[in-house]
This record gives C-alpha cells, structure tokens and sequence, in this order.
C-alpha cells in the first residue's frame, strides 16, 4: 500500500509540473542560493575562498605538482575560467604570505594574483626564464647567442620564445648545415633608442643565417610564412633583402606581438604574467618546509559538505570500491523502479557522479540523484513521451511547457549535465545535499514547493535508496 501511495503521489506531482510548469533547474538554482537553511540567514558562497581544493595536504601538493609541468598564464579580462589549479596556486601564494586582498581565493589567474606571482619570483631571483629557454634550445642545436643580446635590456615573452624554439627546430631538421646566431633580443642597446620597439616590450628578436643564400633564405622563408599563416600575431621581416631604416645588418627580424593595447587593467607592463614550472616548483619547495597543515588549508577553503543528514550515504569516489558500490545502490534501485525508457544503468549514474567529484571536487550522493531522477520524470513516469524522455535529459533541466526545451546527444550527456549542475552550482555554493530535499524555500523564505508536494516525493526517494544502501551494507 505504501508503494502505491508513493506511485500516486509521482503520477500526481508529474500531472501538476507537467501541466503548468515544469521545474526549471537553473532557476531553482538561483531560489536556493537567494534562500536560507538556517532560520532567516541566506547562503551566501564566499567568493574569496577555494571552491575545488579541500584540505587533503596530499592532493593540494599534487594538484600543484601538475599544474607545475606546463604551467599557468594569466587570463585575459573578459574570458576567464575558474581553476582548480589557480586556486591552488592562489593559497600557495597566500600561505607564503603574499596576500590576495580583494578577490582572494577566486580561482581566476586575474591581475592581482599575476602581480603576486611577479612579486614572489622577484623575491626568489626567478628571472629570464623565457631567455633562458631559447637559450636551451640553440645549445641543443647547435646555435648561438651574440653576447647576452637575447635579454640584456630585459626579459623576453614567452610566446616568442616559444614560437621561436620551435621555428628553429624545424630549420635545423630541413637545413642541418645552416647555422644561426640570435645578434639581439630585449637588448641594452634597443632599450636605449628613441623609439618604440617591439624588442623593448620583449617580443622580438632578430637573427643571422650563416651561410646566406637564395636557396637557404627561400628555406626558411618557406618555415616563417607556415607559422605566420596559422598565427595572425607572429610576423617576420627579411632585412637582409628588405632592410628597414634602422637595420645595422643582415637580418631576420621575427615578432610575436598583437597590435599596442588600450586596456591597461591587463598587467601593469602590458605582458602575460606565467607561473612557469620553475616557479611552481620554488613554491612547492617551499611549502613542503613550510609544512603545510589541513588547519592551514581549512581557513582558506569552502566546506566541502557531501550528504548532510542519515539520509545520506557517504562513499569515496576516489576509489574503485566506492565507485562499484555508488553504481550498484543505483543499479539496484533501478531494478525496482520502472519504467526506464533511457536506459539508464548504475553504472552511467557512477560515472557521472565520479566525473562531477573529480572535476568540483564536490560528492552527489545516490540518494539526492535517484531522488530527483524519479521525481523529474527521468525514469518511473507513466508517460513514456515526456520531455526527460524525448529530450534525453533524464532530470529535465531547463525543459519548460512553452516550448523551451534542452536537448543532449546522449543520455549520459544528460547525467553528466545535472551532476555537474548539482556539484557546480548547489554543493560548490555553500549548500548541503540535506538542503536540497528538506529546504525548498526562496528569497521570501517562502517554501519552494507546496506541502506534500515535490520537496515530499524527493524526500521519501531518497529514503528508499538509503535503505538500499543499508540493505548492502549487512550483506
């Protein structure tokens, strides 16, 4: 009878959404992070602390030990991305004491974290580290360096030293006979002219060919017009066939620059600032003698907070143990719970559930994803034409009755979307698993849903799957 009671009271929710309005997730996001769940007091995420790094001292030093084989730029004004890496980054410059006043622990590499990441390797003589790169590779060339010219006036960026390393490699693999000698850089001697120079903001270079003839000029004009067509900003000049007014010489002179800009928020001396693995490294060597503590990493972190309550069950999804037993409470509860038009296994729940824990670092538990499952219409729905169906969104994210609908290519595209919906935009932000089915309320501290209603259904789900759980705890 109870079983049937909780069908009706489904198939009566569904009759109510699905008549008049369908649960738009991103607006309930919105409602729940305007809402309370702890008497009349919003949760409010904080916006200066780490979203993706918990205070696992072990991965926090993994986590920068990857970040430290590529390394990481500043981002562009206007097109940022939020980092777990940056966010590691970030607490390693504040744990070694240079602060991060106004934006904190924000995950984006943005003017005031490059300005303490310039700050940290003037402080530890990291310099000419660009220059210093080049310089490898004309060694293991064969390649010379007129001089200090390279960066004698100042260091070089690393964008040309990229483009440059590898402009030369491919010379040397087409032309192994061919010698090159870089004769100037970001040069004393340009620093001191009277006009602006791309070698005095570090993104030119000019170079000598030796011997110099048609057939080698032809060679390598061949190598700079292939990077030049697939890189609007890398420009060259032969000087030694069309040399310029300022030219002292045979030359080519190559630049890896976008035109001059007006936007001056950008780092103070107009030029990407790059924590580069040297300076991760610095940092981590320093913090490994520093001693870095949980207690060091808690007051710099959101709570990552994954169930809330004994409705929840708790499992590591680090683990394959734990990844087995999310996929087999679901695949169990499943069984019992038809139809399933999408077929949807527990295994394509556990995968969507380890991905969102990877990636937010935040846990989904079984419980609040079946929950919501059911109840959206993604599965158990007596109307095997619904949008969660027909629109392969199992938990009918931004599907609405006028006419709006998501629509993903797979069912585990749509799985993937509401874990990583519930990990981003509920856990990430300050919210318990416990309050997405016991607090239902809005800005007005008025409840979501009416009583006996959805937050209800969810509710006695979730439930349900926590005795699943149990059950399989005892066998």
């Amino acid at each position: 009878m109870k079983k049937r009671t909780l069908k009706e009271e489904i198939e009566r929710i569904h009759s109510i959404t699905y008549g008049k309005k369908v649960i738009l997730e991103d607006n309930l996001i919105t409602k729940l992070l305007q809402g309370s769940v702890n008497n009349d007091k919003p949760v409010v995420d904080d916006p200066n602390k780490a979203d993706y790094v918990d205070n696992d001292v072990k991965d926090f030093f993994d986590t920068l030990e990857s970040a430290s084989v590529n390394g990481l730029k500043e981002q562009k004004l206007g097109s940022m991305d939020y980092q777990k890496e940056v966010e590691t980054l970030q607490i390693g410059l504040i744990l070694l004491g240079y602060d991060l006043p106004q934006h904190g622990v924000d995950g984006l590499f943005g003017p005031e974290t490059a300005a303490a990441v310039s700050k940290f390797k003037s402080d530890n003589d990291i310099i000419n580290e660009n220059s210093g790169n080049l310089r490898t590779t004309l060694t293991s060339l064969g390649y010379d360096e007129k001089g200090n010219e390279l960066s004698s006036g100042g260091e070089i960026t690393d964008e040309l030293s990229d483009i440059v390393s590898n402009i030369l490699k491919e010379l040397k693999q087409t032309s192994p006979e061919t010698k090159v000698t870089i004769t100037s850089g970001n040069d004393q001697f340009h620093q001191g002219l009277g006009y602006n120079s791309k070698h005095t903001e570090g993104k030119a270079i000019d170079l000598t060919l030796n011997p110099y003839t048609s057939d080698i000029s032809k060679i390598f004009t061949s190598i700079l017009d292939s990077y030049k067509s697939k890189d609007s900003k890398f420009t060259y000049i032969n000087e030694y066939d069309h040399p310029s007014g300022a030219a002292t010489g045979g030359h080519f002179h190559l630049q890896y620059a976008e035109g001059v800009s007006q936007n001056k928020t950008q780092s103070s001396d107009n030029q990407i600032v790059e924590a580069t693995p040297e300076t991760i490294n610095k940092m981590i060597d320093k913090l490994k003698s520093k001693g870095v503590t949980k207690d060091d990493l808690d007051k710099l972190i959101d709570k990552v907070v994954s169930g809330g309550g004994d409705i929840f069950t708790d499992i590591d999804l680090s683990t394959e143990d734990g990844i087995k037993k999310y996929a087999k409470i679901c695949s169990m509860f499943l069984s019992i719970r038809t139809p399933n038009p999408l077929g949807i296994t527990g295994k394509m729940l556990a995968d969507s559930a380890k991905m969102a824990f990877q990636k937010y670092h935040k846990y989904v538990p079984p419980e609040l994803a079946l929950a919501q499952l059911t109840a959206e219409g993604g599965i158990g729905s007596p109307d095997l034409n619904n949008k969660p169906v027909s629109t392969k969104n199992p938990f009918n994210i931004d599907n609405t009755d006028d006419g709006k609908i998501k629509t993903f290519q797979s069912v585990q595209d749509g799985l993937n979307d509401y874990y990583s919906l519930i990990a981003r935009n509920y856990l990430g932000k300050g919210k318990t698993a416990n309050d997405l089915v016991f607090n239902f309320v809005n800005k007005d501290n008025q409840r979501y849903a009416t009583e006996q209603s959805y937050e209800d259904v969810v509710k006695s789900i979730a439930k349900q799957v926590k005795k699943i759980s149990k059950t399989l705890e005892n066998t």
